[in-house]
């Protein structure tokens, strides 16, 4: 749902960074879905329930910025090359997902 509220907040400061906006008129508003996980990190990498299956998603506000990093770490799994980074993070099954995959199942 979207709250009026919000939308004004963002509207005025819109405002201050684009003053040309001022005699824009709006005439609708979206709200986006944007995903995340209950301790903030993206999920990337393979899910151990079912094989070929790979997870890219939970990048809160920060799909973006997090795009390239995530690809390279996503290819490297598939690949079974080198990964840039420790992927243990970023694993559908970490520990610290553990009790909200317990509560979904």
């Amino acid at each position: 749902r979207l709250d009026v509220e919000v939308v004004r907040e963002i509207a005025a400061k819109s405002l201050r960074i684009f003053p040309f906006l001022t005699s824009a008129s709006v005439l609708r508003t979206y709200g986006g879905f944007r995903p995340y996980m209950p301790d903030h990190l993206p999920l990337v990498g393979a899910d151990p329930r079912l094989p070929g299956l790979f997870h890219v998603t939970g990048h809160e506000g920060a799909g973006i910025g997090l795009s390239v990093p995530s690809a390279d770490l996503l290819h490297a799994l598939v690949t079974g090359s080198a990964a840039p980074l420790d992927p243990a993070a970023f694993a559908v099954d970490r520990p610290t997902l553990a009790p909200y995959l317990e509560e979904a199942s």
